[in-house]
């Protein structure tokens, strides 16, 4: 059964078999790529991911696994907020073109510059440390911000923990081509990065 064959409660169960496995927190099996994987879902389900998602990290957490659970979303709010120009954004936003709109808003929320250093920050100052770091609301984020760009500029800068990105949509692999990831299985994000698709990974060691 592939992933977009299983129901959404079917994929976070899988998810969590997983992600609770030795094998997937301690690293291994990844031949040197870094440990960055996708939890895709479909659109039209996207009612029901909250639920699923709040659920994933308590039964993650109830099993003895530390989680970074970090929505991108309220994450690029907050550094709005800190520049300044969150009110702003609320107020101009329905009134401007999107293109002066999204500019200063768009570089705040760059992720080489300022989003995924905070991502670092966020994971590094938690205590007890992490073992897994689970991304989400990237979908809210788009156009501004790409999910293929926020994996590349992260990965010099942490890579030493597992990292899973809940996505709204399709992760493509290939083995010409690399990987693409299809926002709202619609929008197709060419852009090669190494990633993994979290789902038919083995759940070696699982809890």
């Amino acid at each position: 059964m592939t992933e977009h064959q299983m129901s959404l409660s079917e994929s976070f169960n899988r998810a969590f078999k997983v992600m609770s496995s030795s094998g997937f927190l301690n690293m291994e099996g990844l031949n040197n790529e870094v440990p960055y994987f996708v939890l895709s879902y479909r659109t039209e389900e996207e009612p029901k991911v909250e639920a699923e998602h709040v659920r994933l990290v308590q039964r993650l957490r109830t099993a003895g696994i530390t989680v970074a659970d970090i929505d991108l979303y309220s994450l690029c709010v907050e550094l709005w907020q800190e520049a300044g120009i969150w009110e702003q954004m609320l107020e101009a936003e329905p009134a401007l073109p999107k293109d002066v709109f999204a500019g200063p808003a768009r570089n705040i929320a760059s992720p080489e510059a300022h989003l995924s250093p905070r991502i670092r920050d966020v994971v590094a100052g938690m205590v007890p440390a992490p073992q897994v770091v689970l991304l989400s609301g990237v979908g809210r984020l788009y156009p501004l911000v790409r999910a293929h760009t926020i994996l590349n500029t992260l990965q010099p800068l942490l890579s030493d923990l597992p990292i899973v990105l809940i996505f709204p949509g399709t992760f493509r692999q290939s083995a010409t081509q690399g990987s693409s990831l299809v926002l709202f299985d619609r929008l197709t994000d060419d852009d090669y990065y190494r990633a993994f698709d979290l789902i038919p990974q083995e759940a070696s060691g699982a809890h």
